[in-house]
């Protein structure tokens, strides 16, 4: 294994990554106090023309999986520079590729979904909503930004610089990465179904009727409503499968890099 002591080594890159950390868990609280007295004024509407789809509370935005990512994202990026400070423990625990891959491709996707869906077809910072201004909300934008933009590039960047020097099993961590993700379109759909709040409507199967040409309008029938779950849950996986196999090819691909430069620079010596 190459000992090597890159720039996200350093005690200054752990200082700014404490930063990041404890920035993004703060915003990402007000996010949630914000949804709980700045957009509730605004909320029949907001629902009746689907805006938001979230009746219950700022807790519920937990759910999400975007906020979920990113608060993964915070809590490692803390415990990372902890690690870079002193905390032996700590250090081995966020060194391990296959927590580290698997906190990078929540976030990944997450910025992937929002550059090729969101970004496209969204108002990033809407001025009104219903004739009604918004001027209240401008850091709940800055917050959208800062989780499906910043954060992801950030991050997903992070993964460019190894930090342990090894190359990792493709398939076999990119596997491992999918139980994150699997546990949570199972929880989203069994708590939806306890409580009605689905964070997405692919993870409700009759929301989903709704959007299949053929079943549209059409009674629902539940035991086809479980396949086209089934099914959402089988297309994801493979997309977070295939993103984990890209970043596990990346890092070996750096580790492959670091390696021959450290040859070359032997050499010449």
């Amino acid at each position: 294994m190459i000992k090597k002591k890159s720039l996200t080594e350093t005690k200054g890159f752990a200082c700014f990554a404490l930063l990041f950390g404890i920035c993004g868990l703060l915003l990402m609280a007000h996010h949630i106090f914000s949804y709980e007295n700045i957009l509730r004024p605004f909320m029949d509407y907001l629902i009746e023309n689907k805006v938001i789809t979230n009746d219950k509370s700022g807790i519920a935005f937990l759910r999400m999986f975007t906020n979920e990512s990113n608060i993964l994202v915070d809590i490692y990026l803390i415990l990372y520079s902890l690690g870079i400070f002193g905390s032996e423990k700590l250090y081995k625990f966020t060194h391990n590729e296959l927590l580290r891959g698997a906190v990078t491709l929540n976030i990944a996707v997450t910025g992937i979904i929002y550059f090729s869906v969101l970004l496209p077809s969204s108002n990033t910072f809407p001025k009104e909503v219903n004739g009604v201004s918004t001027g209240g909300m401008w850091l709940s934008n800055v917050v959208n930004i800062w989780d499906h933009l910043v954060t992801p590039v950030f991050f997903t960047a992070f993964w460019f610089f190894p930090v342990v020097y090894k190359k990792v099993p493709v398939v076999k961590n990119a596997l491992w990465f999918l139980l994150y993700p699997i546990c949570y379109f199972i929880m989203c759909i069994i708590l939806g179904g306890i409580d009605g709040f689905y964070p997405y409507p692919f993870l409700n199967g009759r929301q989903m009727w709704e959007f299949i040409p053929g079943l549209k309008g059409t009674p629902y029938n539940p035991v086809t409503g479980v396949f086209l779950l089934v099914a959402v849950v089988a297309v994801l996986s493979a997309v977070f499968f295939g993103v984990g196999c890209a970043l596990n090819a990346i890092h070996n691909a750096m580790v492959k890099r670091a390696r021959t430069e450290d040859f070359n620079n032997a050499v010449d010596r």
